[in-house]
């Protein structure tokens, strides 16, 4: 075959090559190596030969041929030299970006000389792909696909899982298809536009920082859905939980700058820079793209399918609120420090595959173990456990709940009504949480703890990526009786009224709910297992003292104490408390904090008027 013959005498040598043979234009067979045989285009290679007209097919000879002939295929992976002066550190870095944070990098390969010397290599040398088991077994934390020149499956079982992709000798880290974008960031800097909306007149003011102007919430809600494309950042003033008065436009506008500002400062110093007016300045925003950025190996959520979701969604309580209503008198107020981040980054593990949905008698299996799971159960009701224990009217409970509800002596019955009981999480669906957000937690409780604007700015970002990641999925519609006077409003295809708010006298804005599509958070199946853990740390940490129990909100509460309640230490001369906290609560994550004392008057649990 002249074909052979022509590529048998040229200089291909440990390259590789392609043929590309004329039809009614040139047709590429597939690349191959030296040792390989020629691989040219056929067309049986692509029609079924029936589908093949007679006397058609592939030609018996060409006239002319055209052999490409390029680099081999690595088998090792470096750097271009005019972007790491020759270091070949490109695999480092895709780790580096893996695990999210410098410090988290494993101690062995925290830098990249230490990786090349772990693995018997010269500072700049590449590094082989036959190398990539022994950085799994060395690091032990991550699994490592390869995909690209070569394909390589990890054997792994690590919870945290990435591919790289080489190409062209050089290592890169692949997105995860399945993961969310969530476009909470952009490259350009967007303008502050404050704003205050008046529900009940139906008109917002907005503040560039020059000049105000007026509009309404219909037009408010157009602005906001086309953010991304906007120069704008809509940023609404805020009212302060003391006083009860909001902030004015110009307030708002200095207090976002500082933020920007001084958070920026700080993140900088950690090795990332965080600007609010790169996420549209919100706190929401600003934590997931943070996530996203420092969990690239964490794998995907699986799809919920509706069923599954209305059981997450019902099992979606809040934490304990209760108060000794118009109560008054001298009380201490304690409080968890960050007590939903520090249950996020801890070994707790949480769902992020499909659970399996049983008929079941009891949440505890034969064993004696208990099932991790949702069910769907009756617990006894007691009036003087309300401050312990929060009922749901969906008769859906976590396993955490109800192994609450048995500590504290209430009867649980699983109900039996011939349809599943129970939605169960074995093992393989869930992922420790240290592994999701341990990176994520630690960054922002670093900047959290340095106090000031900035700390404040870390603690909103860090108490706010859970509830984003959970978000459900709600639609809205601006009604206006001017407008649709003739035509009545017919309610969207599948989507369920949530409810109606007026934003004048013949305006209304109606809130949708999708039963397809419940939620818009990347990790919905986390919620309700976060929340039942908050739950059940304030009840087991108030219990002991029940009797003095005034008022519990999430994740502090208020216990009625006298001023002086026990001998001065003998050294100090401080009254105790009933409970004695850490110097550095404050700045430990899960540690009961004191918060204040005083004469106080809780009208309820939400209204606390310290005297």
């Amino acid at each position: 075959m002249t074909i052979n013959k022509v590529y048998r005498k040229l200089p291909t040598r440990y390259n590789i090559t392609e043929v590309l043979l004329p039809y009614e234009n040139w047709k590429p067979g597939s690349w191959f190596e030296d040792k390989e045989d020629v691989s040219l285009f056929s067309l049986l290679d692509y029609y079924d030969e029936s589908q093949i007209p007679e006397g058609g097919g592939d030609p018996k000879t060409y006239d002319q041929f055209i052999i490409y002939i390029t680099n081999p295929l690595a088998y090792e992976g470096g750097c271009n030299p005019k972007k790491d002066n020759s270091l070949n550190d490109c695999l480092y870095q895709c780790l580096y970006y893996a695990y999210g944070t410098f410090s988290k990098m494993p101690k062995v390969i925290e830098k990249p000389e230490m990786l090349k010397k772990v693995l018997g290599l010269q500072r700049n040398d590449l590094i082989p792909v036959s190398f990539i088991e022994k950085i799994e077994k060395i690091v032990k934390t991550i699994a490592i696909n390869i995909i690209g020149d070569v394909t390589i499956l990890s054997k792994n079982k690590a919870y945290q899982k990435i591919t790289l992709v080489l190409a062209n000798g050089h290592y890169t880290l692949a997105k995860n298809p399945k993961r969310i974008e969530t476009k909470s960031g952009t490259t350009k800097i967007k303008k502050p536009l404050i704003y205050q909306e008046n529900g009940i007149k139906n008109i917002v003011t907005f503040y560039d920082g020059k000049s105000f102007k007026t509009t309404t919430i219909p037009e408010l809600r157009k602005l906001q859905s086309k953010s991304v494309y906007s120069e704008w950042c809509l940023i609404s003033v805020k009212k302060s939980y003391k006083t009860g008065i909001y902030e004015t436009l110009e307030e708002t506008y200095i207090r976002i700058h500082d933020e920007r500002n001084t958070f920026l400062e700080e993140s900088k110093k950690l090795g990332l820079s965080i600007n609010l007016f790169r996420h549209y300045g919100s706190y929401k925003k600003v934590a997931l793209w943070l996530f996203e950025l420092l969990s690239k190996a964490v794998p995907a959520n699986e799809p919920l399918n509706p069923i599954e979701a209305q059981w997450i969604s019902n099992t979606m309580l809040g934490g304990i609120i209760w108060a000794d209503n118009e109560w008054k008198g001298f009380g201490r107020q304690y409080d968890e420090t960050s007590l939903y981040p520090s249950i996020m980054q801890s070994a707790f593990t949480f769902p992020i595959k499909k659970g399996k949905f049983q008929m079941l008698q009891d949440f505890i299996n034969h064993r004696g173990y208990i099932l991790y799971g949702i069910f769907c159960a009756k617990v006894e009701f007691k009036e003087d456990i309300k401050m312990l224990f929060r009922y749901n009217k969906h008769n859906k409970y976590t396993h955490i709940d109800l192994s609450r509800a048995k500590e504290l002596g209430l009867q649980v019955i699983l109900i039996q009504d011939n349809t599943p009981n129970a939605l169960i999480y074995e093992k393989e669906t869930r992922i420790p949480g240290e592994v999701m957000f341990e990176n994520y937690v630690n960054l922002l409780f670093k900047i959290k703890n340095i106090g000031g604007v900035a700390g404040k700015v870390a603690k909103k970002v860090l108490n706010t990526l859970w509830g984003a990641l959970c978000q459900r999925n709600k639609s809205y519609y601006d009604i206006s009786n001017v407008v649709n006077l003739s035509e009545p409003f017919d309610y969207p295809e599948d989507e369920i009224l949530e409810s109606i708010i007026p934003t004048n006298n013949t305006s209304w804005t109606f809130q949708f709910s999708n039963p397809n599509n419940l939620f818009k958070g990347e990790y919905p199946r986390i919620a309700p297992f976060i929340l039942a853990q908050g739950r059940k740390i304030i009840s087991k940490t108030i219990e002991p003292y029940k009797d003095k129990v005034k008022r519990v909100h999430t994740d502090g509460f208020i216990l009625s104490e006298d001023p002086i309640k026990a001998k001065p230490h003998a050294m100090c001369g401080i009254t105790s408390p009933l409970i004695n906290c850490p110097k550095d609560a404050s700045v430990t994550l899960k540690a009961l904090k004191f918060e204040k004392e005083d004469e106080c008057y809780i009208k309820n649990a939400n209204q606390v008027i310290w005297l």
